[in-house]
């Protein structure tokens, strides 16, 4: 049997409240709803689903010396995820993300407390380079300090970025060149490119050095830099949220790289369409073998 390659998220490690609403949003008013929360953040969502998929996992994040920091660690490390690269820092607040969801599942509003990730930088992040660098696959987001996105530069070659919104997608714009690869929505594309379709967006990209892109379309699937293809979404089932479909779908990406599977886009799709059934940030009954399963 093949050794499974290890891999490092560096990123965000927050709660996630989503309040799903039954209907459509109305605003400016009060609008009853089943709230959820849950550890959150692409970092640790991509390492949650790793574990889940059986990787070695582990985290390089920040959270406040606080109780709902500490019980953020407590939960993630009890998933099977390393968790030694979390830093707890006095005098700061643990980061918190709210989701209102309509009806459809779609995000109507988000809203971010983020400012603990100020401290996400080069000396938080060097120690796990340091001691990991080549051996490892990596991921980061964007919640990252631009220090801190400097000290990734050397693992380069096996780093896969999430640029996380448009207004942070540029901050990854030093580190594209030579990079493993980077995987926006079309928005977050545009962003890091200025260019407004997808194909273009994608050839700008490669041009600039990045390994590969792979650009979600929602439940279009995904347009990848291989072959300039754009691959179908699996079929899911009742759509509960959608929010945490980019992350799994980076994931599941990840995760075939670790397993050395072929077709690593279709173990993405798999992941994001298993993501797309459940309200949780990571399914709780995900598993190798389930994913295996909705692959065919």
């Amino acid at each position: 049997m093949s050794t499974v390659r290890p891999i490092v998220c560096v990123g965000a490690l927050h709660v996630d409240a989503k309040a799903r609403v039954s209907g459509a949003v109305v605003p400016r008013t009060s609008n009853p709803a089943v709230v959820t929360r849950t550890p959150g953040g692409v970092a640790c969502n991509v390492a949650r689903t790793l574990a889940k998929l059986e990787v070695p996992v582990s985290l390089v994040s920040v959270v406040g010396d606080d109780a709902l920091g500490r019980g953020l660690v407590a939960r993630v490390a009890g998933e099977g995820v390393g968790v030694d690269g979390v830093v707890m820092v006095a005098g700061a607040a643990t980061a918190e993300y709210t989701a209102v969801l309509d009806g459809s599942g779609a995000l109507a509003v988000g809203v971010a407390d983020m400012a603990i990730y100020e401290h996400l930088d080069a000396a938080v992040i060097r120690p796990a380079v340091d001691q990991l660098g080549w051996s490892a696959l990596w991921c980061a987001d964007a919640n990252v300090t631009p220090s801190g996105l400097e000290t990734l530069a050397p693992v380069a070659p096996d780093l896969y970025l999430d640029p996380v919104s448009v207004a942070k997608a540029p901050k990854l714009l030093p580190l594209l060149p030579g990079v493993a690869g980077v995987f926006p929505d079309v928005a977050e594309a545009t962003a890091l490119t200025r260019a407004k379709r997808p194909e273009r967006a994608v050839r700008s990209l490669i041009a600039a050095g990045v390994g590969r892109v792979v650009v979600t379309l929602g439940p279009a699937g995904v347009l990848d830099s291989a072959g300039m293809e754009r691959r179908r979404a699996f079929a899911a089932g009742p759509v509960v949220d959608v929010t945490g479909a980019g992350d799994a779908f980076l994931a599941g990406f990840l995760a075939a790289l670790a397993h050395a599977e072929p077709d690593p886009v279709a173990w993405g799709l798999a992941a994001a369409s298993l993501a797309v059934e459940t309200l949780e940030s990571v399914p709780d009954d995900l598993s190798l073998s389930k994913l295996q399963a909705r692959l065919g």
